[in-house]
């Protein structure tokens, strides 16, 4: 799938802000945000599009994609309408539907946006060069950004494939390729058990696929409460789905990319597919963030504090890096990414002493009544105690 990053404006004169944002997704978005609303200087770093994950390749899309399959199901459900629903589902609508919610895999939108908040788009690879420092590939070329008060790790996550003999050499789906594929394949194995292989094999069984689900487990969704697995589990075989709950491929073998895949399962029987999707979990995307820069391990999760900065190897936290999302480990959810990074956004503000206003409305109810947004211009400015 080709994707369409658009350029922005970006500073040439001042590599330096008050906090720097690696990663353009929601989570990053809402840190810079949030940073500028409260006077802060910030640059955001991104190599692919603006938007992140949840808007090219997972929530919004996959949801669009899923909507056909609810639609007809809830009206199957009702009399009166289940006589209405005769054919089966347009599968090109229902791409093109989803192309829209995913806006073409074009960001000048989100970029739009971004700058008009006030915010510096800086297009590239970033990574961590030491204390405040980041240093942006782009191009051949690269350019050093330095944060006065912070830097904020908003890269996110990517799918997990497993050690399975041929798996990573069989040109596998993760959920990227799946979300974005032009056609629907007639046969798709789905590896995995949870939330990402329970909708993935919903909408490709509902838009005609033969789909199999192979499930480790003793069943779908295991880390919520049994009878959640089995409603899934039956919503999917009503639709023709096959689930296969304790049952993992042992190896795949596949010519190439456009030939048929063939799993061996650990029951010894074969299964040959025309795509196999990897739905098995996702790791910390910190595998090139110069990690290793400030003593820490490439690729691994970054634990924080409550207020989300990174313990460094001594278990203290780093004063001036946070990580928001994702990588932290806390919750794979955008919604709670984006609760963490209203909270860091403002505690940087706030640290920075951008926060620290006088100007607030007031009423004073003697006769006659008066109201003030501020201080009287002369009024002396109230003593603050340093910080640090």
């Amino acid at each position: 799938m080709t994707t369409n990053p658009t350029s922005a404006p970006t500073s040439t004169h001042d590599d330096e802000f008050d906090l720097v944002v690696i990663g353009a997704g929601p989570v990053g978005e809402n840190v810079a945000d949030r940073a500028v609303q409260g006077g802060l200087s910030v640059a955001i770093v991104e190599s692919e599009l603006v938007g992140g994950e949840c808007s090219y390749w997972a929530c919004m899309p996959t949801k669009a994609l899923l909507r056909p399959a609810h639609a007809v199901a809830a009206a199957r459900r009702v009399p009166g309408a289940r006589e209405a629903v005769t054919g089966e589902i347009d599968v090109e609508a229902a791409l093109a539907f989803r192309d829209g919610a995913a806006a073409h895999w074009d960001d000048s939108g989100q970029v739009e946006w971004l700058v008009g908040a006030g915010v510096t788009l800086v297009r590239g690879h970033g990574r961590l060069a030491g204390e405040r420092t980041v240093v942006v590939e782009h191009d051949g070329q690269e350019r050093t950004l330095t944060a006065r008060h912070a830097v904020a790790v908003a890269t996110g996550s990517v799918s997990v494939i497993p050690d399975v003999p041929g798996l990573a050499e069989s040109h596998p789906w993760t959920n990227r390729e799946a979300i974005a594929t032009p056609s629907v394949p007639a046969r798709l194995a789905v590896v995995g058990g949870g939330v990402v292989a329970s909708e993935f094999a919903t909408m490709f069984a509902a838009l005609g696929s033969e789909v199999t689900v192979l499930v480790r487990g003793e069943g779908l969704l295991g880390d919520l409460e049994p009878f959640a697995g089995e409603l899934v589990g039956d919503a999917l075989k009503e639709i023709g789905a096959v689930v296969r709950v304790g049952t993992t491929a042992t190896r795949v073998e596949r010519a190439d990319a456009d030939s048929p895949a063939t799993l061996t399962l650990s029951d010894d029987s074969t299964l040959v597919v025309d795509e196999v999707l990897v739905a098995t979990g996702r790791r910390p995307a910190t595998d090139v963030l110069g990690l290793e820069t400030i003593g820490l391990e490439p690729g691994q999760t970054l634990a924080t504090d409550d207020a989300l900065r990174v313990l460094g190897t001594d278990g203290n936290p780093v004063d001036w890096l946070y990580a928001v999302g994702d990588v932290n480990g806390r919750a794979l959810l955008t919604h709670q990414g984006k609760y963490q990074a209203r909270a860091v956004g403002d505690g940087v503000v706030v640290l920075a002493g951008a926060g620290r206003s006088t100007t607030a409305p007031g009423a004073r109810t003697s006769p006659p009544p008066t109201t003030a947004r501020s201080r009287r211009s002369s009024s002396p400015s109230p003593r603050w105690p340093r910080s640090g």
